[in-house]
């Protein structure tokens, strides 16, 4: 089982039907525009709906990276979206510390600046950040 399976399994027992998960629709083509962190997630999966956001389909990723500013002028592939304010963004290089994926805040005058090396560690951030700030029911 891949690292991104287990913790999609994780994710599925603890939220159950509140995770949507579709499965690969597209084509190798389409797949050579997605840089290299997210390429094994989107060979096996379209898009997926979390509590604390979604990763969207290829099609909707590589549109919004390929037409929308800043993503398109500032070479950002975008993701997803927490729901709320920041987009989910990966470069289509690494950092010189081998880092490649951000959560960026439109509203705020922050820089895009990588902070984590895989999807996984970064979906398991946003997790965490949810847990934190959740408010009970």
């Amino acid at each position: 089982m891949t690292e991104i399976e287990t913790f999609l399994e994780k994710m599925k027992m603890k939220y159950g039907k509140d995770i949507v998960i579709k499965m690969r629709n597209c084509s190798e083509e389409t797949l050579s525009q997605v840089p290299q962190p997210l390429v094994e997630f989107y060979s096996y999966y379209d898009s997926i709906e979390f509590p604390f956001g979604r990763i969207d389909s290829i099609d909707v990723a590589v549109k919004h990276s390929n037409t929308a500013e800043p993503f398109k002028s500032e070479k950002w592939f975008c993701f997803g979206f927490d729901g709320y304010f920041s987009f989910w963004l990966c470069s289509y290089s690494p950092d010189l510390e081998g880092l490649w994926i951000t959560s960026w805040d439109h509203d705020a005058d922050n820089e895009m600046e990588c902070v984590y090396s895989n999807l996984v560690e970064f979906l398991q951030d946003m997790e965490e950040e949810y847990e934190e700030n959740r408010v009970e029911e």
